[in-house]
């Protein structure tokens, strides 16, 4: 196989493990950075504790407890005590010419039930949903039933973190033109860019574990490829296989292979301190493993089975060079950048409508005050103030000019329960975009990239010695050979070769 088929040939499989690591990406949802809330919409007249049940049989795509009418209350003053009222059974409990009913409760379900129609509100994981999935899994579950759902999420600028993605390969491939002399066999790591750009999916996480990916590669290669294209013929016994892959594998690449446990301990850190999925982390390994080791077997095989020559070193490297370094710079640099600046590009809120209903956290205080107030507030008031009476100089009570308000202790009460609901749908009715790096998790993220700086300081701190091949002192030979070399031997060619008094017993090769 020619060179440029080879190259074609790997380019091609490299391009096509990027695409489904792409497709595999947006399937599964890894395109969303935070979560978000599906609004679930049935007819007003299925029971909502009996639609309830049936949802929680199979919540694992959800992020949390179903918002709806049964899972709210309302507080009621009962004389001798404060109590919370399920909401489904308010109007069971208190008529609508009851005092106590200040209006909240109309309020409250005007969210769940308005024009006919029931609203669930469902809470989405972060990172981990996608309409497709829940389609099936509502399908699956309301079989009988009649139903619409709506998806209300926040997007992450994903062509910010692939444009620094494609910046820092940019970035590799000058560094492996001007260093092409010096450092060989970096086509092989080239190839892999397509398949790690999958992992910007993730931005600066995803990109730092490109990074260690190409390092890995990168330190890695040389004894791969003598794994791969092993000089001589292949052992056919297994105990002879084994005894060569120690002897001249895993032997005398020992401090190679040490590397291994550094780069697996960084790849957990990112997994655990970030969103960065372990199952997606190895579906990347993997393709991209594959196609690595395909671009170091192809180019050694012609289209006639015939072996072609593969360079392999005869003076193996006892020290691994710390040249992978070099070209992780790039891509951990990109990561920093993202750190950095992304957290202050916001995320947009993406929807496919708006929410029409909304209730004001003032509206739900507003209730404590009046309920917890109720017993001793004047009928037919809207004031929690009572008067203050005091008697006169004629010895008769008197109503005093300042009324005195009770005071009322709301932390006593649960805070209002739908404020973060109410605040997302209030942020996707106005378009609001939101900052994305405010979270403890977000913290936890940015500090577990710090162990990139690792790999980047060994080659500041070990200064590698030469090999052994450029340590031979050749200048004693060269001297013995000078003295050995005939006068004029360049000119008296004829005398060894042509003297015809000298029976020719070789002819030249």
């Amino acid at each position: 196989m020619s060179f440029f088929r080879s190259v074609l040939l790997v380019s091609t499989i490299s391009l096509l493990a990027a695409f489904v690591l792409l497709i595999l990406g947006s399937l599964m949802g890894y395109e969303e950075f935070k979560g978000g809330y599906a609004v679930l919409t049935t007819d007003a007249e299925i029971d909502d504790r009996s639609l309830r049940s049936i949802l929680e049989t199979n919540d694992s795509y959800f992020g949390g407890a179903l918002v709806s009418e049964s899972s709210q209350w309302v507080m009621l003053d009962e004389f001798d005590a404060v109590r919370a009222i399920p909401l489904d059974q308010y109007s069971s409990r208190v008529f609508p010419f009851d005092p106590r009913n200040d209006g909240y409760a109309d309020k409250l379900r005007n969210v769940f039930i308005r024009d006919g129609k029931r609203f669930v509100y469902i809470p989405l994981r972060a990172g981990n949903w996608n309409s497709s999935h829940l389609d099936k899994q509502f399908s699956d579950l309301l079989d009988d039933i009649t139903y619409s759902v709506n998806y209300y999420g926040i997007e992450r600028p994903l062509y910010f973190f692939f444009i620094i993605y494609g910046a820092s390969s940019l970035a590799m491939l000058i560094i492996s033109y001007v260093k092409a002399k010096s450092i060989r066999g970096i086509g092989n790591i080239i190839v892999l860019i397509p398949v790690l750009s999958a992992l910007s999916f993730f931005g600066a996480v995803g990109i730092g574990a490109a990074a260690l990916f190409f390092g890995l590669f990168i330190l890695l290669k040389e004894p791969l490829n003598e794994l791969v294209n092993p000089v001589g013929s292949r052992p056919k016994e297994k105990s002879a296989f084994f005894k060569r892959l120690y002897k001249e594998i895993i032997l005398p690449y020992r401090l190679f292979w040490a590397f291994l446990p550094l780069f697996a301990s960084a790849f957990a850190v990112l997994v655990i301190f970030s969103q960065l999925k372990f199952s997606f982390l190895i579906s990347v390994f993997a393709a991209s493993s594959f196609v690595f080791f395909v671009s170091l077997k192809v180019p050694s095989l012609s289209i006639d089975n015939h072996r072609r020559f593969t360079p392999v070193m005869i003076m193996r490297k006892q020290l691994p060079e710390f040249n992978f370094s070099l070209y992780m710079l790039p891509f951990v640099l990109g990561a920093f950048v993202i750190m950095f600046f992304a957290s202050n590009m916001s995320a947009s809120y993406s929807a496919n409508g708006k929410f029409d209903s909304l209730i004001e956290e003032h509206d739900y205080y507003e209730h404590l005050a009046y309920q917890a107030s109720f017993s001793t507030r004047q009928l037919g008031t809207s004031s929690a103030a009572f008067p203050d009476f005091s008697f006169d100089k004629d010895g008769l009570p008197s109503i005093n000019t300042m009324s005195v308000s009770q005071k009322i202790n709301l932390s006593e009460f649960p805070p209002f329960p739908l404020k973060r609901l109410m605040e997302f749908f209030h942020d996707v009715n106005n378009s609001k975009r939101t900052n994305t790096s405010g979270s403890l998790g977000g913290i936890a993220e940015k500090l577990s990239l710090l162990v990139l700086l690792l790999f980047l300081l060994p080659p500041l701190f070990i200064k590698r010695k030469d090999d052994p091949s450029s340590k031979i002192d050749l200048s004693g030979l060269r001297r013995v050979s000078e003295k050995l070399r005939l006068p004029g031997i360049n000119l008296n060619k004829s005398l060894v070769y042509n003297n015809r008094k000298t029976k020719r017993d070789r002819k030249d090769a």
